[in-house]
C-alpha cells in the first residue's frame, strides 16, 4: 500500500466532492457574496474564505479536525464536517460565522447539499454510514448504511441518487435519495477517495488514490464503463460547470491532472495536461464561472490558484492543514424584503392551525409544527422545541420571532434571497431610526443590504402597532373573561385619534425607505414598493360558531369576546386601518395589498373553519382548506398554549395564504396599484383571488 506521507488518512478521505459546487441554485434565505472560495483547514480548525475578485480572506472558527465542506444550493450556508468532534459546522455565509452544530457520525468525512438545499449528506468514515441531515432544523433524519470508510460524496443533478466512495472496501455505494435506502455496492477500483458527477447527470467520476486513475461510472446502471489515468494518489476532483474539463488532485506528484470531459463518447476521456501545484494537493474546486480552479496545498499554509486560461498558477495564503475548498455558483443576487412587525414577520408561524382548547396535547401533536421525538401514535407525548420554526431569533437578544414560515419565506418569488427584517413589537419608528431588541433600525439594516443584493420588492405591514392594535384586542378579550361588558366604547375615542395623529408616522416610514433605497443606488421606478395591510383576527359575531359563554369560547374556542365587540373589529377597526393604510400609499405612490378579508371564513372561531382534535397529530394534520389561519386570543390568560406575543397573528396557514397574496402581485403586470387578495371558500392558503383597482 502506498505511503501518505504526512497526509492523515482522514484528511485524503475527505476531500471534497465537486457535486457540492455544481448543483443548481435555487432561492435563498441568504447568501455569500459572489465569487468566494472556502478552504478548509483541519490543523487550525478554521476554514478560510477567499474572494475570487480580490484574492481577500478571512478566517472562520469550526469544529475539530474538520475535513470536508459544501456550500447550499442557495448559497445560504456552508456546512464543514468536523472528523475529530463527530460534527457538523453550520456556517452563515454573509456573516460569516458558525451558527449551529449537528451530531453526527464517527469520523465524518465528506459532505453535499441535495439540489432543492432541504437535504445535506454526511459520510461517517468509522461508523460506515451516511446521516441526512435536515437542513433547517440543522438534525439528522435517517442514516443509511455505507461499504468500509466512506469518504467521498455526491448527487446527480436531479437529487434522485447519492454517490458514495467506500475508501477501505473499493467500491461506490448507491443511494436512493427519495427512500433513503441503499440500492447497491458497485465496482469503482483501488481507495476510491472523492466523486464528481457531471453537469448533464449522465456520469459519475470516481478519483481512485490506489490505483491511479479516474473511474467514469454510468449513472443510470451503476457499472463502471471506462477508467482514465491520473497522477499518483489522485484525491479530490471537479468539473467545469460546463463540463468539458475535469480537474484532479494527485497528493503524492504534487500535481493536478486535467481530464477531457467535453463528449459523450467515453473513449475520449482521457488527460489533456498536468499542472503543478503546491506540496500535498487533496482537494480541488472550480470557481462558479469556470475560470478558477482552487486547489488546497497540505503541505504548507497554500492554495493554489489555477486560472483555466493558460493553466498559469498562483497561491493564496491560508491557515495550516488545508484540506478541502468549496465556491459557490454566481447568479444575479436579486432579493425581496420585508419589513414591519410581528404581523409579516411570522409570529405564530409554528401553529398550523389551532387545536382543541380542552385537549391540549392535540394542539401539540396536531398543529405545532415544532414537535420532535413524536411517538408512533397519536396518544403518544412529543417534545417541543420553537427553535426550529424561529431559528436563532427565539427568545434571545434578537427576539423577532421571524418564522422558516413567514409570508416572504414562504413566496413563491424566483429571487436569490428573500430576506425577512420584520421584527416582532415594531412601530414605524423602528423602521425609520430606533433601535429594537437588539437590532438597528430596519432601514439601516436594509441600507446594509444594499451595495450586495438587487432587491426587487419591498413589502411592508406596519402601523398596527402605532394605533394599538393589539391593545384592542387585548381589551376586548379582557372586557369578556372578566365580565366588563363590551369593549368598543371604551376603546372607539382612542382608536379614532390615534388615526389622526400617526398618520405622519407611517408617512414618514415610506419616505425612510425610498430616501435609503435611492441612497443606495435602487432609484423608485427599479423595484415595487407594496404597503401590506392587516387580515382581521375574527369573524363577525354573527359567524362565530360557539355561543357566548366563558367555557365555549375561552375554554374550547380561544375567541373570548362579545358578539358585538368581534363584529366592531371585523367590520370597523380592520377595515379603518386599511383605508388609512391605502390612504398612506396613495398619498406616496407606492402599491397597496389589502388583505383584510384574506382570512374570512378561517378566522379563529368561524363558522366555516375547524379545530385540530383527536385525529389530527404530527402525522395527521388538519389541512389548510379547514384550518383556523389565525392564532387563538390568548392576550390575557396562562391558560395558553404557545407564547403570549403569537396569541391574534397568522398562523402558519395564515402566512402561507398571505404569501400566496403577495407572488400573486409580484406576478402582476398592469398598472394598478391597488389590490385585494381573498381566499377562494373551501380551498387551502395556496389557492387566492386578486383584484386590482386604482
Amino acid at each position: 500500500m502506498r505511503s501518505l506521507k504526512r497526509i492523515p488518512a482522514m484528511v485524503l478521505c475527505a476531500a471534497i466532492t465537486a457535486s457540492a459546487l455544481t448543483v443548481p441554485v435555487t432561492t435563498a434565505h441568504a447568501g455569500p457574496p459572489l465569487g468566494f472560495a472556502y478552504v478548509v483547514n483541519n490543523l487550525s480548525n478554521s476554514v478560510t474564505t477567499i474572494s475570487v475578485s480580490t484574492g481577500g480572506t478571512a478566517t472562520i472558527p469550526v469544529g475539530n479536525g474538520p475535513t470536508a465542506i459544501a456550500i447550499s444550493p442557495d448559497g445560504a450556508q456552508a456546512y464543514v464536517t468536523n472528523g475529530r468532534s463527530n460534527t457538523v459546522s453550520v456556517l452563515d455565509t454573509e456573516s460569516k460565522r458558525q451558527v449551529a452544530t449537528v451530531e453526527v457520525g464517527t469520523r465524518p468525512s465528506g459532505v453535499v447539499f441535495g439540489p432543492d438545499g432541504t437535504r445535506a449528506y454526511v459520510t461517517n468514515f468509522d461508523s460506515r454510514t451516511v446521516s441526512v441531515l435536515d437542513t433547517a432544523q440543522h438534525r439528522v433524519i435517517a442514516t443509511i448504511p455505507t461499504g468500509t470508510g466512506p469518504s467521498g460524496i455526491a448527487i446527480t443533478p436531479d437529487g434522485a441518487r447519492v454517490f458514495v466512495a467506500n475508501n477501505g472496501s473499493n467500491n461506490v455505494t448507491l443511494i436512493s435519495t427519495v427512500s433513503n435506502i441503499k440500492l447497491a455496492d458497485v465496482s469503482a477500483g483501488t481507495r476510491p477517495t472523492a466523486l464528481a458527477v457531471t453537469p448533464d447527470g449522465s456520469k459519475v467520476l470516481v478519483a481512485n488514490n490506489g490505483s491511479d486513475d479516474v473511474a467514469v461510472l454510468d449513472v443510470s446502471s451503476g457499472i463502471k464503463i471506462a477508467t482514465v489515468s491520473a497522477g499518483r494518489g489522485p484525491s479530490g476532483i471537479a468539473v467545469t460547470p460546463d463540463g468539458t474539463r475535469t480537474y484532479v488532485s494527485n497528493v503524492d506528484s504534487n500535481d493536478v491532472s486535467v481530464l477531457n470531459t467535453s463528449t459523450d463518447k467515453v473513449d475520449s476521456i482521457d488527460k489533456i495536461t498536468t499542472v503543478k501545484v503546491g506540496a500535498h494537493p487533496v482537494g480541488v474546486a472550480v470557481s462558479p464561472d469556470g475560470t478558477k480552479v482552487y486547489v488546497p496545498d497540505n503541505g504548507s499554509r497554500k492554495t493554489s490558484v489555477i486560472r483555466t486560461s493558460d493553466n498559469d498558477v498562483t497561491t493564496s495564503d491560508v491557515d495550516s492543514g488545508p484540506t478541502a475548498v468549496a465556491a459557490g455558483r454566481p447568479q444575479e443576487l436579486s432579493a425581496i424584503v420585508s419589513l414591519g412587525d410581528s404581523f409579516i414577520s411570522g409570529v405564530a408561524g409554528r401553529w398550523q392551525g389551532n387545536g382543541l382548547r380542552t385537549g391540549i396535547l392535540t394542539d401539540v401533536h396536531g398543529t405545532d409544527r415544532a414537535v420532535y421525538a413524536c411517538g408512533d401514535n397519536p396518544d403518544s407525548w412529543c417534545s417541543s422545541d420553537p427553535k426550529l420554526v424561529y431559528g436563532r431569533s427565539y427568545n434571545d437578544a434578537n427576539g423577532c420571532l421571524r418564522s422558516y414560515s413567514s409570508e416572504i419565506q414562504s413566496a413563491d418569488i424566483p429571487v436569490y434571497r428573500k430576506i425577512n427584517l420584520a421584527c416582532s413589537g415594531a412601530q414605524t419608528e423602528n423602521v425609520v431610526d430606533q433601535p429594537l431588541k437588539g437590532q438597528a433600525p430596519q432601514v439601516d439594516q436594509l441600507a446594509a443590504l444594499l451595495p450586495r443584493y438587487k432587491v426587487k420588492m419591498i413589502v411592508m405591514t406596519v402601523g398596527g402597532n402605532n394605533l394599538g392594535f393589539r391593545d384592542i384586542i387585548t381589551d376586548c378579550v379582557e372586557s369578556f373573561v372578566l365580565g366588563e361588558g363590551q369593549c368598543e366604547p371604551s376603546q372607539t375615542a382612542g382608536f379614532n385619534q390615534a388615526l389622526e395623529d400617526k398618520a405622519d408616522d407611517l408617512d414618514a416610514a415610506i419616505v425612510k425607505v425610498r430616501s435609503v433605497m435611492r441612497a443606495g443606488g435602487h432609484p423608485d421606478d427599479s423595484y415595487r414598493f407594496v404597503l401590506q395591510s392587516y387580515p382581521s383576527p375574527v369573524p363577525d359575531g354573527d359567524d362565530i360558531r360557539y355561543p357566548a359563554t366563558f367555557k365555549q369560547r375561552f375554554r374550547v374556542g380561544g375567541c373570548p369576546v362579545y358578539d358585538s365587540d368581534a363584529t366592531w373589529v371585523r367590520s370597523t377597526v380592520v377595515p379603518t386601518i386599511s383605508q388609512w393604510m391605502k390612504v398612506g400609499a396613495h398619498d406616496r405612490g407606492v402599491e397597496f395589498l389589502d388583505v383584510a378579508n384574506l382570512f374570512d371564513g378561517h378566522e379563529v372561531c368561524a363558522k366555516g373553519a375547524e379545530q385540530a382534535g383527536a385525529d389530527n397529530w404530527h402525522e395527521n394534520p388538519l389541512l389548510g382548506n379547514k384550518a383556523e389561519w389565525g392564532r387563538f386570543l390568548d392576550a390575557t390568560t396562562g391558560l395558553k398554549q404557545g407564547d403570549k406575543d403569537e396569541s391574534v397573528h397568522p398562523n402558519y396557514y395564515g402566512q402561507r395564504a398571505m404569501a400566496s397574496c403577495l407572488t400573486a402581485v409580484y406576478e402582476y403586470d398592469g398598472d394598478k396599484h391597488d389590490h385585494a387578495c381573498t381566499n377562494m371558500p373551501g380551498k387551502g392558503a395556496e389557492h387566492v383571488e386578486l383584484a386590482h383597482s386604482h
